[in-house]
């Protein structure tokens, strides 16, 4: 069994107003972030739920740092609102200071090399059709109740959709494209608690 995470539909764009090189102060940081360009995304379509990079800053650190990455097990993608997708590397380093990860994905997503990080234009449903998986379950709050080690322990690969969003639901086709619809519950969890449990639910096996 391997896993696939796809932390889909994230608010994770560049700012609006341009700058370029390296941020002198927080509201010169290249990605939009709600509390440092908090005028900027007042203004936005969608602004309660846009500028929130912080939401896959935290999931992907969790997903690097994983058993289930260690063992050479997990590929995570991030698919962005402005249908963009970035690719992880298991040996990729998520900087653990949260500027840090704000200068690397700006770079990134300007088109400049960052290590263990590459970026193309694709949407959600593009990405499922690429990586070929045997299931895709979707993690929703509207979901069934079920025993995620039951459902991660199927053979093959499964893919574990979740929304890198702080509000509201998912924009791309995420429903129509699962085959399972799954819920952790009746209590709201951020989205890096309920990436905790899909990684501690994912069956353990001897590294690569």
């Amino acid at each position: 069994m391997s896993l696939v995470v796809v932390l889909a539909d994230a608010e994770l764009e560049l700012r609006p107003a341009g700058g370029t090189g390296e941020a002198c102060t927080f509201a010169d940081l290249p990605v939009l972030d709600a509390f440092f360009h908090r005028e900027a995304v007042r203004g936005m379509p969608d602004g309660e739920r846009r500028g929130r990079p912080d939401i896959v800053h935290q999931c992907l650190a969790l997903c690097q740092g994983s058993l289930l990455n260690r063992q050479g097990r997990l590929r995570t993608f991030v698919h962005t609102r402005d249908d963009r997708v970035i690719a992880v590397d298991p040996r990729a380093r998520v900087p653990p200071n949260y500027v840090e990860f704000l200068l690397a994905m700006g770079r990134l997503l300007r088109g400049e090399v960052v290590e263990g990080f590459s970026v193309a234009d694709g949407t959600f449903r593009q990405l499922i059709e690429r990586v070929a998986a045997d299931r895709v379950v979707a993690l929703t709050p509207e979901g069934q109740e079920m025993d995620l080690s039951a459902v991660l322990s199927s053979p093959g690969t499964t893919v574990a959709v979740m929304g890198a969003f702080p509000c509201g639901d998912y924009r791309s086709p995420v429903y129509e494209l699962a085959d399972l619809q799954v819920s952790l519950g009746p209590e709201l969890m951020t989205v890096p608690a309920v990436l905790s449990e899909v990684l501690a639910a994912a069956p353990r096996g001897r590294p690569r």
